[in-house]
């Protein structure tokens, strides 16, 4: 259902572009990993109610997508992969230049309570 739910977010964005985004949401995109946090990681990926997973073994893509009141658990799955070559970081669905470097830590902000 939660996937069914991100498929028709990625539609309405193709189908009606529009200049303002209805919501800002960060994708964290993220392979198999040989690594003793992938296990963690993949348990926080799903987590969070749009969790998707593509393929099989270790061609598997991982991806879930957060909006600012989850910026929490966005950083804590963030600090597991971030290092890894297979994680992209995807905002409103696309790559964007410098996701990771400048709109990721924009997210930051929404964890000053």
């Amino acid at each position: 259902m939660s996937e069914d739910k991100t498929l028709d977010d990625k539609l309405a964005d193709i189908l009606h572009p529009s200049p303002t985004a209805r919501e800002f949401k960060i994708t964290l995109v993220f392979g198999y990993k040989t690594s003793p946090d992938y296990a963690k990681a993949v348990d926080l990926a799903k987590r969070n109610p749009a969790y998707a997973e593509e393929g099989n073994g270790e061609w598997v893509r991982h991806s879930a997508t957060f909006a600012p009141p989850q910026a929490d658990d966005l950083f804590a799955l963030f600090s597991l992969v971030h290092e890894w070559e297979t994680t992209e970081v995807l905002v409103n669905h696309k790559r964007i230049p410098y996701a990771q470097q400048l709109w990721l830590p924009l997210m930051g902000f929404y964890r000053i309570k």
